[in-house]
């Protein structure tokens, strides 16, 4: 229910109250609303744990010192918005900074991390796993994190792993499965299956003939990759493609969840759009061809030398060749024209070592690539050429256009959702006609990579800031579920 006596932006304090180590359960220490100055919250889409900052005006509690704050005293802020919805936000304590001293008191910065995150850094990962990269991700997070299940949201991955992971932590070790999951949705589609992903290279599918490379290479195909973040609803390890894709027929994926507008400075925007209006708006990043070009997002070339059989074999990856198969955030139906000539090139070359006996005992021929030909390949075999250049592809072009945006606070925002962002199209009016009255490549739908929602005492309000990524380019309206 809306809350009539707030604007917009505004909120209401509820509580933020601070506990000892190990008394959790009973009433907190202190209740800190009355010290509280300003509260940052972060969530990232490429970090394993949300965070914030609270700065506090301690006038008479002295916490650093008569608590004492030695570090993980749970600290629980809770906030009502505009619209009359509660939101609470639950973290433990890491660092204190920037603390002075005055003559009214003390004023001091906590920094403010999840639970897990502090736990992490203790806890070693020494069994050796077996499972594929979801189900180890999830034994993980609830043997080793104490996660409970329902704040685990994992998407399916297939490729059977064993892995030692030689003391790390679980967070290290998901990490280093990211790039090497692949998931059950686009497997089964065949876009990753070996039987389908590796060509011999003849025609379109070899280089061109001005450079170098050899032209018997062979094709690589599919897609490969995962995210794994936090947000105040739990942990998440899903497919890039699956929280990429605005498309729920396509890899499971969702559509914008709101439509933030952009509009010069002196227009005033109606009373029903002043909570979806873009404060400010930069773009941080849009093309970087040198630098795509070096990591081989484009095109690379990767050889692959079985230890097993001591067959030699080269391959080409061509980002134009899979674009189908991935899902994109803008309407485009293939690669700029530019990208798509460079691809032509394999920009970066890497080689690796395949061994599809190194956890099989038995006689028969272990390997699951097609041409060697087994009719029971070992549960657990080498699945480099399934995801090794396909993750480097795939996370490369995430970051093609980077743009970020202040609106008004909305607190029901994850990582991971996406918004359509519309920015008048900056053209005479008389060309709007023609062209349409929002940039025909700039508008459309951004997956959210970083937001930041920032609590102010004074004025009592709130704003986001996003970080915004998209792959690809383009607007074209679409159905949206708003928020």
């Amino acid at each position: 229910m809306e809350n009539n006596n707030l604007k917009a932006e505004q909120y209401s304090l509820k509580f933020i109250s601070i506990w000892k180590v190990g008394q959790e359960m009973g009433n907190p220490y202190a209740n800190l609303k009355d010290m509280f100055s300003s509260f940052q919250y972060v969530e990232d889409l490429l970090s394993p744990s949300i965070s914030g900052t609270l700065v506090l005006l301690d006038k008479a509690l002295n916490i650093p010192a008569d608590m004492p704050l030695t570090g993980f005293e749970k600290v629980v802020i809770a906030v009502t918005d505009s619209e009359g919805e509660d939101h609470q936000f639950d973290f433990r304590v890491w660092k204190v900074a920037n603390r002075v001293l005055t003559d009214k008191g003390q004023i001091y910065t906590l920094g403010l991390i999840g639970d897990q995150a502090l736990t992490n850094e203790g806890v070693k990962v020494n069994k050796v796993l077996t499972n594929t990269a979801s189900g180890m991700v999830k034994s993980l997070l609830i043997d080793y994190l104490n996660v409970p299940d329902p704040k685990i949201k994992i998407e399916e991955s297939v490729n059977m792993m064993k892995i030692i992971p030689a003391g790390k932590s679980p967070f290290a070790v998901i990490r280093d499965l990211q790039p090497k999951a692949i998931s059950k949705e686009i497997f089964t589609s065949g876009s990753s299956k070996t039987s389908s992903n590796i060509a011999d290279g003849s025609g379109s599918s070899t280089v061109d003939t001005k450079s170098d490379d050899v032209k018997d290479a062979k094709q690589l195909k599919g897609s490969s990759g995962y995210f794994f973040w936090e947000d105040r609803d739990g942990f998440n390890f899903k497919s890039i493609d699956s929280v990429v894709s605005p498309d729920p027929k396509k890899f499971n994926g969702s559509g914008p969840v709101a439509i933030y507008e952009y509009e010069p400075a002196n227009i005033t925007a109606t009373e029903s759009k002043a909570n979806r209006k873009i404060q400010e708006l930069s773009f941080r990043s849009e093309i970087d061809m040198m630098k795509k070009l070096r990591q081989g997002a484009w095109a690379t070339e990767c050889a692959f030398y079985d230890i097993n059989t001591g067959v030699y074999t080269e391959y080409t990856y061509k980002l134009s060749e899979s674009w189908d198969e991935m899902a994109h955030l803008g309407p485009q139906t293939k690669l700029p024209k530019g990208q798509e000539q460079l691809s032509q090139y394999a920009t970066r070359r890497i080689s690796s070592v395949i061994n599809h006996e190194h956890w099989y005992n038995g006689t028969e021929v272990a390997s699951n690539d097609s041409s060697d030909g087994s009719d029971e390949p070992s549960e657990i075999t080498d699945f480099q050429k399934q995801y090794l250049v396909q993750s480097i592809s795939r996370a490369g072009t995430l970051f093609n256009q980077q743009l970020a945006i202040s609106v008004t606070g909305n607190l029901k925002l994850r990582v991971g959702q996406k918004v359509e962002v519309r920015i008048p199209n900056m053209v005479p009016e008389a060309s709007k006609e023609d062209m349409g009255s929002y940039d025909p490549e700039n508008s459309g739908v951004y997956l959210i990579r970083k937001l930041n929602h920032q609590f102010d005492r004074a004025s009592m309000s709130v704003y986001t800031v996003l970080d915004l990524i998209r792959d690809s380019w383009g607007y074209e309206d679409t159905k949206t579920d708003k928020t």
